[in-house]
């Protein structure tokens, strides 16, 4: 993979001093075409965070982006640690993650079946030009694990600005900022962060690095983007006792300091596109390689896990304009192997006796598994029924095959193939075995074209195969089953508006969820459940004229279970109950105030409503508002300062709660009071 990245470097190296700005500037106009989420232009349930939004955020984490996006809700764990619900409550699990696809520039980070719960530290977030949100099903035009929604991060264009930018703050916070290029053919973009954490033992290091170039090759524009990101992350986990979060010293305290995550990404992409008067063709080659290391202090023994995957993926897709439509189709090959281990270093004796019976010393799973996906799509866009009224509709099929291998004795033994007591040991390895999931995901719907006020509808079809961590990663009392996708089928309804002073979005959906995979409070997957999901999603902004400008969106979700089950520790989920870790209400609010030409001030306010902490509906957090504040000064036309308070009035608060039938009530602490400044130089 190494040797990939030096090739892909030599090239952008031999081919920058030969390119022409006409040219450079056709690839720049395709790139975002093909790059960006509002290239599928009939899809009105996307959100976009542009460059200046992002510039004035300067966020730390993901969270204090997405919570501007209706429908998103990033919670925030250790350092940059998160868990993503998008239309959906916080799924929980080892394969929760791939209900949401994460882009970049349009590619998926990572191949199917390989998601991670914190997919989003491995983009380049902190150094995009723009975020782009779905919410509800996309797999029609992207695929598997576009089942609840799409996230995509965009990178800034290439051009020649010069800039360096640094930013301090509360727990020994610091990042550094660095963007340069040459004349618009390649760019340079560098992200370098250390925080000290506000619990003990929870601060990480952070390095994220992209590189751009543009070139033509004969007849062809070609943009060649190479992402390269590293974490070193002290873990501090979850707290127990019934709102606990409350005690402000408590809250600070690390009970597992040993507790660490190591994450490396690297990912390469080249993207051709050739277009004349009728179509654009565009083939899209990418290599992707990770490593992880995660001390799991969450289990009794805290065992190691070590994981990486390397893959290779090419996207051959035609834009054909008609006179009454446009036709979009291609194809979509990604290959990739995948191995982990689990190894616990020490006996357990600490515990009780049957964790420490069931949680041998030695090594767990040892693993691979190679993943082909093959993917056919078509597309129908701004079919015009009439002059105000177009239909649009995408269908895709999928074939996706697991290959597994297991490089230890199978069974739920000791790695000497040894039995524990209690019946056995926790960890149940299945024998090889091959795996294929074969899904056809569609999309159909409608929108007026008026001036002021259009009315969109829209039915679609989202699916996820289970992930590589549910299917053969088992534990004691489960074996390989024949596990179906889950699938997603959503109604929506909504309008886009535009005007004078206003605009914004109104969206009503429905969804039911199928052979939903999920873990209950024993820390057991369970399968074949179904969910019912609905909501009203808005977005206002307000532009009370050129110095004020209110933005704000508010997000109601009702989300039940709609099947039957008990867990042996008697957890009852029945039909109607709320999903756990579901808020009704989400809503986010900023006041945007110009005081001067050269200075701004701004406040926001993020509430969450309260919601139940397991299935049973038993146990519920009380929810929270938090206040936060920025004031910014251009003091010349290249400097630029600004600073940051955010939880204004200290408000204890938990990041997220849920309940456990061995821990009870448990919850991540939310951040106190913190302070930020910050500078930017522009040559």
């Amino acid at each position: 993979m190494a040797n990939k990245f030096i090739l892909f470097t030599l090239v952008v190296s031999t081919l920058s001093g030969n390119m022409l700005s006409d040219e450079i500037q056709e690839v720049i106009v395709l790139e975002k075409k093909l790059s960006s989420l509002n290239g599928w232009s009939n899809n009105q349930s996307i959100t976009s965070i542009n460059e200046k939004e992002l510039e004035n955020l300067d966020a730390q984490h993901p969270k204090q982006i997405f919570r501007r996006s209706p429908g998103v809700w990033i919670s925030r764990g250790s350092g940059q640690e998160h868990l993503t619900a998008i239309r959906s409550p916080v799924l929980a699990g080892p394969g929760a993650c791939g209900s949401f696809l994460i882009l970049e520039d349009g590619i998926p980070i990572r191949p199917t079946g390989f998601c991670n719960v914190n997919g989003l530290f491995e983009t380049p977030f902190e150094i995009a030009s723009g975020v782009e949100t779905i919410t509800g099903p996309a797999s029609a035009r992207y695929g598997a694990n576009a089942m609840h929604g799409v996230i995509n991060i965009l990178s800034k264009p290439i051009t020649s600005e010069n800039k360096f930018s640094t930013n301090i703050g509360s727990n020994n916070y610091k990042n550094y900022k660095i963007r340069t290029g040459n004349l618009e053919d390649w760019s340079f973009d560098g992200f370098f962060a250390n925080n000290d954490g506000f619990r003990d033992e929870s601060g990480y290091d952070q390095q994220k690095i992209k590189i751009q170039s543009n070139f033509s090759v004969s007849s062809w524009n070609a943009s060649l983007k190479a992402t390269l990101t590293n974490l070193n992350q002290e873990t501090a986990g979850y707290i127990t006792g019934l709102k606990a979060y409350r005690d402000e010293d408590y809250s600070k305290r690390n009970f597992n300091p040993d507790a660490y995550r190591d994450a490396k990404s690297q990912r390469v992409s080249l993207r051709l596109t050739q277009e004349d008067n009728k179509n654009i063709n565009s083939i899209t080659s990418y290599v992707r390689n990770n490593d992880m290391k995660f001390f799991q202090h969450f289990l009794p023994g805290t065992p190691l896990e070590e994981n990486g995957h390397q893959s290779f993926g090419i996207i051959l897709q035609r834009i054909s304009d008609y006179d009454s439509f446009s036709l979009i189709q291609g194809i979509q090959i990604d290959l990739a192997k995948a191995e982990l281990t689990e190894t616990q270093k020490d006996a357990l004796t600490t515990s009780s006796a049957f964790n420490n019976a069931t949680r041998p010393q030695g090594k767990h799973y040892d693993y691979e598994v190679d993943s082909t996906v093959i993917a056919l799509f078509v597309g129908i866009e701004d079919y015009y029924l009439n002059n105000n009224l177009n239909l649009f509709a995408d269908t895709r099929a999928e074939f996706i095959k697991y290959d597994y291998a297991n490089n230890m004795i199978s069974g739920n033994t000791r790695e000497d193939g040894s039995k524990c007591g209690f019946g056995g040991c926790y960890y149940n390895r299945p024998s090889d075995r091959t795996d294929n999931f074969n899904e056809l995901s569609a999309r159909i719907g409608f929108m007026t074209n008026f001036e002021v006020i259009n009315y969109f509808a829209q039915i679609s079809l989202g699916f996820r195969p289970p992930q590589i961590n549910e299917a053969y990663r088992l534990q004691k009392k489960q074996n390989v089953t024949d596990l179906d996708s889950e699938t997603l089928t959503m109604l929506e309804v909504g309008s886009r508006y535009e005007w004078e002073s206003l605009s914004g979005s109104l969206s009503l959906f429905q969804s039911k969820k199928k052979n939903s995979i999920f873990r209950d409070s024993e820390n057991f997957i369970v399968d074949n459940g179904k969910t019912d999901h609905k909501g009203i999603e808005l977005s206002l902004d307000w532009l009370m004229n050129l110095n004020n400008i209110i933005s704000t969106n508010i997000t109601y979700g009702d989300h039940k279970y709609d099947f039957e089950t008990d867990t042996s520790m008697r957890e009852k989920i029945r039909v109607g109950n709320e999903i756990d870790t579901a808020p009704k209400l989400m809503a986010n609010l900023i006041w945007n105030l110009s005081l001067r030409e050269d200075t701004s001030l701004s406040f926001e306010v993020e509430h969450m409503s309260s919601y139940f902490t397991d299935a049973a509906n038993l146990h519920e957090y009380e929810g929270h508002t938090l206040f936060h504040t920025r004031f910014s000064k251009k003091i010349s036309d290249s400097l630029k300062t600004y600073f940051r308070i955010d939880n204004i009035f200290d408000k204890a608060y938990a990041e997220r709660a849920d309940f456990n039938a061995f821990g009870g009530d448990r919850y991540f602490p939310g951040l106190p009071r913190e302070f930020y400044i910050g500078l930017e130089y522009t040559l």
